[in-house]
């Protein structure tokens, strides 16, 4: 543990003596007061990590936690592994920006119920099953070819999802230390691997449950002194949002290429929740972590809470437009955020807010993104060493629990290094903000996931019809991404074509085989 806490602080350390202010708005202003919160949170959550890591060996202790979590701390997990850095900067980001309001709001209904459906829909059939993943779960309904499609499907969604939080978090480190983009998704990819590798999903549900306590009150913190730095308060803050047209929350527009309107909120935003909780392992490895199905029910249905978030987050936009209105920013800062708008709310809190506070409320960012982070680097390995990799090795099925376990956290440094690189790339693809970035890379696949995951509690579907399915369902969200059509319809559209599809191929085998036999 020495040993570890020792490398992380060199490479911390080392990464900061060689800061680049290459972005225009790095600043000098993070005092030695913030640094010291930012490292005592950054290396006190590993040394809590170390100290609450499950002490029994073998996979079920590993990856489920040896089902012994409380249902509480696995909720708060949930909601720190959901909210992501993207709440923290990309919302008020999207609020601030030129044509921002707070109609992203709307959203939060389709993430409230989206927990319960999968609460009443697939939730119960897990843990009947004693699986470690969904795919485990498709794999005995429809078969191994199906269940390593959707494993498949999986890592490319989670990965490319994951590569854009990670490029968030590293923003954030960018714009109060001046250093590169690059130096920074490093020193965040390291700390979560870190995490990851100590105690598995154990140490990252209680860090995760920790790092929720922080981020919400970075959140409170932050939304309090962006109203009062305000003359005038809360009242003269909505009334130049108002004049601002920032304040616009319903839109009953049909327009499919509207983002953020209030049926993509009930039924776009839905699907796309119910596929974070019931198809994508990162959410789903949670929730099979409680004693029982009652406990696991109460976990997913108490992190709907989480949507309070989301709109504390929206309100401090709002602060940041009134604030900016009355204290214009300079023309060389303005444009540093016009090219980059998610770096507006990192600014605003290293220069403006008090020494101390400031250091607060970048420590919870930090919880946000890392807490999404290691969640995805136990996900991955789970579904690349116990999945994937039992098909291509069948020898891992009858090694020594203790080496598949070693094998797992060798499988965590890789996807932590292919996350890395992932966000490296995006960080020059970044049109429209992360908001919409963070939705986008994994719409391709998590549509054709839910509709595989309904076909296996119906028990329907053959894998080449399946297969065809999935290969319909990307041409046709690949037309709805040429045609500007939101991100959000793309999982329904997936998901029904994936389902039709093979309900269909398997009626017209089904006729055929009538018709020969006659």
């Amino acid at each position: 543990m020495k040993k570890t806490i020792a490398i992380l602080v060199s490479l911390f350390c080392c990464f900061t003596l060689y800061a680049q202010d290459e972005n225009g708005i790095a600043t000098s202003k993070f005092s030695t007061l913030n640094w010291v919160i930012l490292i005592v949170f950054l290396l006190g959550t590993t040394v809590i990590g170390e100290l609450v890591k499950n002490k029994d060996k073998g996979l079920d202790a590993f990856f489920k936690g040896g089902n012994n979590l409380p249902w509480w701390a696995v909720s708060l997990s949930l909601i720190a592994t959901k909210t992501s850095v993207a709440t923290f900067i990309a919302v008020p980001a999207f609020i601030f920006s030129m044509n921002g309001n707070l109609t992203y709001l709307q959203m939060t209904i389709g993430f409230a119920l989206g927990n319960v459906l999968f609460v009443y829909v697939l939730l119960k059939e897990y843990y009947e099953e004693g699986i470690y993943s969904p795919y485990d779960f498709i794999q005995k309904r429809l078969g191994v070819k199906t269940s390593q499609l959707s494993r498949t499907f999986f890592m490319i969604g989670a990965t490319m999802s994951q590569g854009v939080r990670l490029l968030g978090t590293a923003l954030v480190l960018s714009v109060i230390t001046g250093q590169s983009t690059l130096i920074c998704i490093c020193i965040i990819a390291l700390f979560a691997i870190a995490w990851s590798y100590i105690g598995g999903i154990t140490t990252v549900v209680w860090t995760d449950a920790i790092q929720f306590v922080i981020f919400i009150f970075g959140a409170c913190f932050a939304l309090f002194y962006a109203v009062g730095d305000i003359p005038g308060g809360f009242g003269e803050m909505m009334a130049i949002a108002d004049s601002k047209a920032k304040l616009v929350l319903w839109d009953l527009s049909l327009d499919p290429h509207k983002t953020y309107t209030l049926w993509v909120g009930i039924l776009g935003c839905t699907f796309f929740e119910f596929g974070s909780n019931a198809v994508d392992q990162v959410v789903t490895q949670r929730a099979l972590c409680c004693k029982n199905l009652k406990e696991a029910r109460k976990a997913v249905a108490f992190s709907v809470v989480g949507v309070a978030t989301t709109w504390i987050m929206a309100f401090v936009g709002i602060g940041l437009v009134a604030y900016y209105d009355i204290n214009p920013l300079s023309d060389l800062i303005q444009a540093s955020i016009s090219a980059e708008p998610d770096r507006i709310f990192p600014y605003y809190v290293v220069n403006e807010l008090p020494n101390g506070i400031s250091g607060l409320i970048i420590a919870a960012m930090f919880a946000a993104g890392i807490s999404t982070l290691d969640s995805a680097l136990t996900a991955l390995s789970q579904t690349s060493v116990m999945g994937i990799g039992t098909i291509v090795f069948p020898k891992l099925k009858t090694m020594d629990e203790n080496k598949v376990v070693k094998i797992s956290k060798i499988a965590i440094i890789v996807w932590g290094v292919i996350l890395a690189l992932l966000a490296y790339g995006f960080s020059f693809f970044q049109d429209g903000g992360l908001l919409a970035l963070g939705f986008k890379v994994p719409g391709y696949a998590y549509g054709i996931l839910i509709g595989i995951a309904f076909l296996a509690l119906m028990r329907k579907g053959t894998f080449t019809n399946i297969l065809i399915g999935a290969f319909l369902a990307i041409l046709g969200i690949a037309w709805m991404h040429l045609e500007g059509i939101s991100f959000f319809w793309w999982f329904p559209v997936g998901a029904l074509v994936v389902i039709i599809t093979a309900i269909v191929g398997s009626k017209l085998s089904s006729n055929s085989n009538k018709t020969d036999l006659v």
